[in-house]
């Protein structure tokens, strides 16, 4: 259950980054866009919890019994947001993934060795196969996210980040060749109405003219 919620604590952060483009002007503030993060996240937390077995006080009982998962959870999430942020307002057109996967591959070897287990385990194909498959989807997923962060549109960017849980899974479903609960497709429906609702608010300009609504 901790784990369910941490997960969703971390998934603050596409609602994060809409607030962060906001304060600092990268993005102008719409109500319907705020309604809309908020429908969308109501249809993670049902996807999450399965059988919408979601109670408040359990979760501020859990927190208290570990806190620090909950914490880190939720930094994860706000310097996610910043890092977006930064990358649109600072990246001048170029895409610093390559930097940050640098910085992020040094922590790790650091942490390695300062951690006294330096020895491998033993690869096989199969192991060296999915480590390159795992490394070029992983690497090719965030580069994509900084391009779009760069040069599209914020806001559908990060509404459509909303349907990872849902990608998730349906190929967990395909693979493991198990059925999906009601609650999935409900909330999958939240989170569709949640994206089409930012989208609204951010093309009805657009829209309207092409209506001609007046």
């Amino acid at each position: 259950q901790q784990a369910i919620e941490v997960s969703i604590v971390n998934y603050l952060w596409p609602s994060l980054t809409v607030l962060a483009f906001v304060i600092f002007r990268e993005l102008k503030f719409n109500v319907f866009i705020i309604l809309g993060l908020l429908i969308s996240i109501s249809g993670i937390i049902f996807i999450q919890t399965g059988n919408g077995d979601f109670s408040l006080g359990r979760v501020v009982d859990n927190f208290h019994s570990n806190p620090l998962s909950y914490i880190l959870a939720f930094i994860g999430a706000i310097i996610w947001a910043f890092y977006c942020v930064l990358t649109k307002k600072m990246g001048k057109g170029q895409n610093p993934i390559s930097i940050f996967f640098l910085g992020v591959a040094l922590t790790l070897w650091l942490k390695l060795l300062f951690s006294g287990q330096v020895s491998l385990p033993s690869l096989d194909l199969n192991t060296i196969l999915s480590l390159i498959v795992a490394s070029a989807a992983i690497g090719l997923g965030y580069a994509a996210w900084n391009i779009g962060i760069i040069h599209g549109n914020i806001t559908m960017l990060v509404v459509a980040s909303y349907f990872t849980p849902i990608i998730s899974s349906l190929l967990a479903m395909l693979v493991l060749q198990t059925e999906l609960s009601i609650s999935f497709w409900q909330g999958t429906a939240m989170v569709t109405a949640g994206s089409l609702i930012c989208w609204l608010s951010t093309n009805w300009a657009v829209i309207r003219s092409y209506f001609r609504i007046n």
